[in-house]
């Protein structure tokens, strides 16, 4: 039982070391990504992010965000900042011909995000604007002559935060 316990007392004492490695007060931004998908000539892709808000009575807080698309490889292909106030939303395109320059028979796999930004509190700790506020994301892509969707994706993953790693 001795040594369990001195186990966990080691695990716990190392967790707390590597916790204070971290710059509590330093801000963490939130980014969620879609999945890829690919876009070909005569199509536009459009990241919708909605502040679904709150319930009555309660005041909805605008909620800052960044939409950005990238490619396959990681690479920036365009990106907005917007602010969305509560129970609207607000979106960015990537025309295949006006943006990409793609040819006819051409493709391009693509992906988006939604990065929130994050603030300190008044008492100096870090909180993320998550509980505060939340962008819904979709990711459509449709044809851009007549407007019909072809795909959206509503799931995002978390893209995990760097992790501090103890200085030498």
């Amino acid at each position: 039982m001795f040594k369990f316990a001195q186990g966990i007392c080691v695990f716990a004492l190392a967790a707390v070391g590597l916790y204070s490695q971290t710059a509590p007060n330093e801000p963490v931004q939130v980014t969620r990504t879609t999945g890829i998908v690919g876009i070909a000539e005569g199509q536009t892709a459009q990241v919708n992010a909605l502040n679904p808000g709150v319930a009555p009575p309660a005041a909805g807080a605008v909620c800052s965000g960044l939409l950005t698309f990238l490619d396959d490889t990681g690479k920036v292909l365009k990106s907005k900042t917007v602010n969305v106030a509560p129970g609207t939303g607000d979106h960015i395109d990537l025309d295949s011909v006006i943006d990409l320059a793609l040819a006819v028979n051409t493709r391009r796999e693509i992906r988006a995000t939604i990065t929130l930004p994050a603030m300190l509190t008044p008492s100096g700790t870090t909180t993320t604007l998550a509980p505060v506020c939340k962008l819904i994301g979709t990711l459509e892509i449709f044809n851009t002559l007549d407007g019909h969707t072809l795909v959206t994706l509503g799931t995002v993953h978390l893209v995990p935060s760097p992790v501090a790693t103890p200085g030498s």
